[in-house]
């Protein structure tokens, strides 16, 4: 077999995995649609918020959001504790506080089991109903070396996310505040992540085409001799 063959024969070969691919994710069942109830989610609305955080050591505690108060409430584990109080999280600041001895490396928040979202209000298109948004910014105390939103939604148009992460490299202690812009989802269409296929799953789907247009090749290399 020439080289312009060989070469004609993987592009269809990928031609046909790529199709696969698309078919399989086209097929996939329909995810419903987040819809936000509305722009202004107190302390209150965000109740079963999966609070993480880790330790220099490498150990870590995991606390649950919960009401506190009006319009308040927070996550508490040993000697650390997130809370907030306001009836809007796009003007009034969270608090992060640790007295813990181990030393605090990371904090994430993990807001869609409390039909919660951050709207980082980093989009020209806010998402529907999510107004404008303001992205994460320290307002007092030992800010983070870095910090991410990651978990799009599936309504997002790059302004809404499921968590906020952040990390310090010598270890969080003391009180630190910040603002972090947050709505809430309705109970009929609660907020859920985006369904999009793991590129590692494209990949290994790929290589699969590929070793078995090799087989099909060598078959055919013996059959001819």
């Amino acid at each position: 077999m020439n080289s312009t063959a060989l070469v004609k024969r993987f592009s269809i070969g990928l031609a046909s995995t790529s199709a696969i691919i698309l078919g399989a994710t086209l097929a996939a069942p329909a995810q419903a649609q987040t819809v936000i109830s509305g722009y202004t989610t107190s302390g209150a609305d965000m109740d079963g918020m999966s609070v993480l955080v880790q330790f220099l050591d490498g150990s870590s505690e995991q606390a649950i959001w919960g009401t506190t108060g009006d319009n308040a409430g927070g996550a508490f584990g040993s000697d650390w504790d997130l809370t907030f109080s306001g009836w809007t999280t796009f003007s009034s600041p969270w608090t992060f506080s640790s007295s813990n001895p181990l030393g605090i490396s990371s904090l994430s928040i993990n807001a869609v089991p409390g039909n919660t979202l951050f709207d980082d209000g980093n989009s020209a298109i806010s998402t529907p109903g999510s107004a404008g948004g303001r992205a994460f910014n320290v307002k007092s105390g030992d800010g983070p070396d870095d910090w991410a939103y990651s978990n799009a939604l599936d309504i997002s148009t790059g302004d809404t996310w499921g968590k906020l992460s952040m990390s310090w490299d010598d270890g969080f202690s003391g009180t630190m505040t910040f603002i972090a812009d947050t709505d809430n989802g309705t109970i009929d269409n609660p907020v859920t992540a985006a369904d999009v296929p793991e590129p590692g799953m494209l990949a290994a789907l790929l290589g699969v085409a590929a070793i078995g247009f090799g087989a099909n090749k060598q078959r055919k290399q013996s059959q001819a001799a």
